[in-house]
């Protein structure tokens, strides 16, 4: 689950001409133009668009008609798989969808009932709390932080959402929890258990259909496959041409211009046949495959707005 993004992150992503396929890390529009996307859904894409198996195991769970949130294997598949990604966490629990997930949490979270009390809107205060709460995700060790301590975060870093390198078709919500008694707590919070003194954690994941159960371990499987041939070598390539525009961690790209010009940036690197992310707040992220072509018109995009960065 990434954070919320704003509604000028939606209007900007409407600006994006009708994708007839994508493939790998390009785009192709209906009349063939081809845009190179640093976009990647967030970083649920970062591996390609139709990359990997997961395509094929969904359809393998679609012709065995698993289709309903009927009791799996693969949910205690990905719980291992999760855990052994991220080992410092004690449990997890499934929701149907990451916004489900989002809102379990900000149940919690006494900053997010004191907003609605004020009277601020339930999406301008769940965006907020999105943005205040911990993720975790692929190539998670490179993002930058927006809080240096755990405390930073929402209900004290306890928990975290899990972003899965898995496509938005296929994509549920994953709470983690650094401690048991928490995992608990939430539980009970989103679903009391009716057996009287009972600490059994309700089972969500039942929630959840085989299909995407299957399909988040097979990311994660691809991930662990492919993430070695996705490093430093391949995200520098991309240093020389965004000079002024990004500031790069990892595979990640930070802007580095005053966030007033994002929507014009945006609007000029899609003109150019690249898709940027189009919240600000957001990086995007360097494409795991791209010749120097593709990405030469990022060098030109500060000076062609006539305005410097900041």
């Amino acid at each position: 689950m990434m954070p919320l993004i704003s509604a000028e992150a939606v209007q900007l992503l409407s600006a994006v001409p009708v994708i007839q396929r994508a493939r790998g890390w390009r785009l192709y529009t209906a009349d063939g133009t081809r845009i190179l996307d640093l976009y990647a859904d967030g970083g649920r894409m970062l591996l390609g668009r139709r990359g990997g198996s997961t395509g094929k195991v969904a359809k393998e769970m679609i012709d065995r008609g698993l289709l309903s949130a009927l009791p799996s294997f693969w949910q205690k598949r990905l719980e291992n798989q999760i855990l052994s990604w991220l080992p410092d966490y004690a449990g997890m629990l499934f929701f149907p969808t990451e916004i489900e997930a989002l809102m379990a949490l900000a149940t919690l979270d006494e900053d997010f009932s004191m907003a609605l009390r004020k009277g601020i809107s339930l999406q301008e205060s769940l965006a907020d709390f999105s943005k205040r709460i911990a993720i975790e995700a692929p190539f998670g060790e490179y993002k930058k932080r927006l809080h240096k301590a755990p405390d930073g975060f929402a209900l004290e870093g306890r928990y975290a959402l899990a972003l899965l390198p898995l496509a938005p078709a296929w994509s549920f919500g994953v709470v983690l929890a650094e401690k048991g008694e928490d995992l608990i707590a939430l539980a009970s919070k989103v679903k009391p258990s009716n057996a009287k003194g009972s600490l059994a954690i309700p089972a969500w994941s039942t929630s959840v259909p085989a299909l995407k159960l299957a399909a988040g371990a097979r990311s994660l499987a691809d991930f662990a496959a492919n993430a070695k041939n996705i490093n430093e070598a391949v995200w520098a390539a991309i240093d020389p041409f965004i000079s002024g525009l990004f500031v790069r961690s990892g595979p990640w790209l930070y802007p580095c211009y005053a966030k007033a010009m994002h929507s014009a940036v945006f609007a000029a690197c899609l003109a150019a046949g690249i898709l940027i992310s189009p919240d600000y707040d957001f990086p995007s992220i360097v494409p795991g495959e791209f010749d120097a072509g593709e990405v030469a018109p990022l060098r030109s995009i500060i000076a062609s707005l006539g305005t410097e960065g900041k």
